[in-house]
């Protein structure tokens, strides 16, 4: 998620019911990794609809996001994120 998130940086966020809400375009999430379901990972809505959640990294390059894992399961869908806190070189 470079240049939003960095290594070391401390994100916060809201724990939601996925069957309560629907994510906009653009948030950040916290959802499940669906390669590796006990892991979590830090994706931006780039599209939502009733299939599931398309995700994309900031860095495009380099990000391993819903162009390589399709769509991602709404269940899958863990929190928002709310405060990025910069780590402190």
């Amino acid at each position: 998620m470079l240049p939003t998130l960095r290594q070391g940086d401390i994100v916060i966020y809201r724990p939601v019911n996925p069957s309560k809400l629907s994510p906009k375009k653009g948030w950040i999430v916290v959802v499940k990794d669906p390669q590796e379901p006990k892991t979590l990972i830090i994706k931006r809505v780039h599209n939502e609809n009733p299939l599931g959640l398309e995700l994309r990294g900031d860095n495009v390059r380099n990000s391993i996001d819903s162009r390589q894992f399709g769509l991602v399961s709404h269940n899958y869908l863990h929190g928002i994120v709310e405060q990025i806190i910069p780590k402190i070189d």
